[in-house]
């Protein structure tokens, strides 16, 4: 079966995983990045993928225009042909490059419930692909008819409960047989309850653990980093990193590109270094999309420095 291939920025990363968890929880099966990349090759793995799906969705509003990115998925699918569904969270209008290739497409928009739009999306991908909704399972009603095949196995037990009850109930007390040397010694015991220790509390997390964790650190003058932290504390994977001082953006970057004191990059790195995202201002604003390709053996790249690091 084809995939669904999910366009987004990343912005919308938490619509667009959304809406894969919907759609393969009903059995239509998504490829997005970064979740499908199984190599460093993005560029190459991304039109594979969209060149083998189907059908090509992609998650739009105001901040779609501005992606690159977006619009050479765009530009692949529609070159390829398929289906294509712009996913439209709010009515910010396309640009002249979006409009070009979506503008004749039929847009679904968002009716401000993302379970209703999610479904809607399930039935123009099944409807276009000729395949019929899948229909809840109903459970067969049970039958009221009483179990009487149960009724003597039930009775067996019952007879035998209440023969042990009765054995146990005229049963003769057994006598202390315990010898007493010195009745005059003997004392009463006081037995006290066993009084259990508490619990000891758990050590506190290394920093090592809250780094696999992605916490941000708390050293307000260090970058930091919300995502996936390599145990050597190097982002890896999907994140927003925040530059809490004027420094270059990615030492592999051969624009030597600053950022400024408050900017952020919504992305996806690898061991430290930026593969692709979205660079921000400090007030939000977007600056430009950065794809840097595919990351260097940072290991054994010693020419340019050290790769990001919080």
């Amino acid at each position: 079966m084809s995939k669904v291939f999910i366009s987004y920025v990343n912005r919308n990363r938490k619509v667009a995983e959304g809406l894969c968890a919907y759609l393969e929880g009903h059995g239509i099966p998504c490829w997005m990045a970064p979740r499908d990349i199984s190599s460093g090759f993005y560029a190459a793995e991304i039109t594979r993928a969209i060149k083998s799906a189907d059908v090509f969705l992609v998650v739009c509003s105001k901040d779609t225009s501005q992606s690159d990115h977006v619009k050479n998925e765009v530009n692949l699918a529609v070159n390829h042909g398929g289906l294509i569904l712009p996913y439209c969270l709010d009515d910010s209008p396309f640009d002249d490059a979006l409009e070009y290739y979506l503008g004749s497409k039929h847009r679904i928009i968002s009716a401000g419930k993302q379970e209703d739009d999610f479904r809607r999306i399930e039935h123009i991908i099944r409807e276009y692909r000729g395949e019929a909704e899948l229909q809840p399972t109903v459970a067969e009603p049970q039958s009221k008819r009483f179990p009487w095949r149960l009724l003597a196995p039930v009775l067996c037990v019952l007879a035998v409960l209440a023969g042990l009850f009765l054995y146990f109930q005229n049963r003769p007390a057994v006598e202390d047989e315990t010898p007493v040397t010195n009745p005059a010694e003997q004392t009463n015991t006081l037995i006290l309850p066993t009084i259990s220790q508490a619990e000891p509390s758990k050590p506190a997390a290394t920093s090592a653990d809250r780094q696999t964790r992605g916490e941000v650190k708390a050293d307000p003058n260090a970058d930091t980093f919300t995502g996936e932290i390599t145990p050597e504390g190097y982002p890896n994977g999907a994140g927003t990193f925040t530059f809490k001082k004027a420094r270059r953006i990615d030492m592999h970057d051969p624009k030597a590109r600053m950022a400024e004191v408050g900017d952020f990059i919504d992305g996806y790195w690898a061991k430290g270094h930026l593969i692709s995202g979205e660079w921000y201002g400090a007030n939000g604003t977007m600056k430009e999309y950065i794809d840097l390709g595919n990351y260097p053996d940072v290991e054994k790249d010693q020419s340019l420095g050290t790769c990001v690091k919080p």
